[in-house]
């Protein structure tokens, strides 16, 4: 990520509405997945935000910034190691559940060592969460202030996954209902800083109420758009 991105999203990402949303539904499918004191890998895990909220399980995290680790160990995060996902310094099978939220599409990322990587890691049978932007359509300057690199469709990460020894057991698009405002800020914005800026706090929180609703109209429909894509898959590697 460029100068600053790392430092910006630790200030916006516990209050951020686009933060809480995807943190509410990561929390949603491993508390109705996950026995709590399980062992759980959050691999890229940016500045701690995600790991934070994940209490009740035995956590891990890694990230290949330095400046982000620090920012984890500032948190009180101790269980955090600098790494990159292609070779994460853990044994065969140490996790129950892996989250890998919005890392996959980055340039420093190969997505099939990494996929790999996150399978050879994970217990047989244990639940991937993946968290990916979609539609080049929307690429635009906050991509290229993230170093993000592919955006994905339904069907390709699907095929990937299962191609990596996942079954794929829930895949949805979400953040359906700001697809078109996000189509025209991304084709025209000049904003090199990228989106992370914080809201006033009464749009931050209209925001997150109609976040929560999409969110979850988009699980329930299958709405076929969103600005990005969430997929919970099982390792079946025999």
């Amino acid at each position: 990520m460029k100068a600053g991105q790392h430092e910006l999203m630790r200030q916006v990402e516990d209050d951020h509405w686009w933060y809480r949303v995807l943190h509410e539904q990561v929390l949603r499918v491993l508390r109705s997945a996950v026995p709590p004191g399980q062992s759980l890998l959050d691999a890229g895990c940016g500045t701690g935000g995600m790991l934070c909220l994940l209490n009740e399980w035995q956590t891990h995290g890694c990230d290949i910034a330095a400046e982000a680790v620090e920012q984890c160990r500032a948190r009180g995060l101790v269980r955090v190691v600098v790494s990159s996902v292609h070779a994460m310094p853990y044994a065969d099978e140490s996790f129950e559940a892996v989250l890998s939220l919005d890392v996959l599409y980055h340039a420093r990322v190969d997505e099939h060592l990494a996929l790999s990587e996150l399978r050879r890691v994970l217990k047989r049978g244990g639940l991937l969460i993946l968290n990916v932007p979609a539609f080049d359509c929307l690429r635009g300057a906050h991509d290229v202030a993230v170093d993000g690199v592919r955006r994905y469709r339904r069907d390709r990460l699907n095929r990937l996954l299962r191609s990596h020894g996942f079954e794929v057991v829930e895949a949805h698009y979400w953040n359906a209902w700001l697809f078109l405002p996000l189509l025209l800020r991304r084709w025209f914005s000049q904003c090199a800083e990228g989106d992370l800026a914080l809201p006033p706090k009464w749009l931050n929180a209209l925001l997150t109420a109609g976040g929560r609703l999409d969110a979850a109209l988009c699980r329930h429909t299958r709405i076929p758009l969103g600005s990005s894509l969430m997929v919970v898959a099982r390792s079946c590697r025999a």
